[in-house]
């Protein structure tokens, strides 16, 4: 066997074993209803229940509203995340000021700090400010720059540009944050595609912060949906996980459109200049 074909089965074994759990969750969402969920779900439903998820999505009760709360939530949160990140990330890379370096590790010092240890001084924060049961506390965090990570990543990007493009920009008249807006940023596309994926990924799917600010029905989103979901009814595995396939496709969508754009950020800001 030759080492490509090696390398080959091995990149396909992977792969099937990371699409298991995908396959499973799909196939359970189209067993018949009272089925329950056994090591015959892996084996493909004859015939498939299609009606389980208009089924689902029904018992949800409210779907379109909760899918417009949370895409509104996760829509700003990106733009925000995208905005900030990359404001901060160009500052420390090609601007010169007292204490950038030192700044800046102040600034990754900051992911040392456990989610759990600032959970009760943000919700204590948000309350005195009145932003509980408003979407204030899911939105603002990430929109003041709440990802150091992707401030790094910003920086890496930047820095591996050349620095001709600051001479370039000051002879054309432009300043710093032109400089930012007309040059750096469209050339940043990459690794904008990268940190709005993973913010995507992490508002889409959060429960933590909406289980803590959102209080109205009416407000939830889709992952508090899916867990009331789970507890208000007698629930259908099949069904539940039908609302739960629904809830996943806009992620795997996303992730394959933008999987090009992904990959070469994550190169470039993995590259040491």
């Amino acid at each position: 066997m030759s080492a490509r074909l090696a390398r080959n089965l091995a990149v396909l074994a992977g792969a099937l074993l990371f699409a298991l759990p995908l396959w499973f969750l799909v196939s359970a969402s189209l067993q018949a209803p009272g089925s329950g969920v056994g090591t015959a779900t892996l084996a493909p439903p004859l015939p498939p229940h299609w009606e389980n998820y208009p089924e689902a999505l029904a018992r949800m009760g409210g779907f379109g509203r909760f899918l417009a709360n949370t895409l509104v939530v996760t829509v700003l949160c990106v733009l925000g995340q995208c905005l900030t990140c990359s404001l901060a990330g160009y500052a420390f890379a090609r601007l010169r000021f007292r204490g950038r370096d030192a700044l800046f590790l102040l600034v990754l010092a900051t992911m040392l700090l456990p989610e759990p240890a600032t959970a009760l001084p943000r919700f204590l924060l948000f309350r005195a400010l009145g932003l509980v049961d408003t979407y204030g506390p899911l939105i603002l965090p990430t929109v003041l720059g709440g990802a150091p990570f992707f401030v790094f990543l910003f920086r890496q990007y930047f820095l591996s540009l050349p620095p001709e493009l600051d001479e370039a920009a000051r002879l054309d008249g432009c300043g710093p944050f032109c400089a930012y807006l007309r040059i750096y940023l469209p050339l940043a596309r990459p690794m904008l595609a990268t940190v709005a994926l993973f913010t995507f990924l992490a508002t889409w799917n959060d429960f933590w912060a909406p289980l803590l600010y959102v209080l109205s029905p009416e407000k939830r989103t889709l992952t508090l949906a899916l867990a009331s979901f789970q507890r208000t009814y007698d629930t259908a595995v099949e069904h539940l996980m039908a609302a739960s396939t629904v809830i996943l496709i806009p992620c795997v969508l996303l992730y394959f459109l933008a999987q090009r754009l992904f990959l070469r950020g994550l190169r470039v800001a993995a590259a040491k200049r």
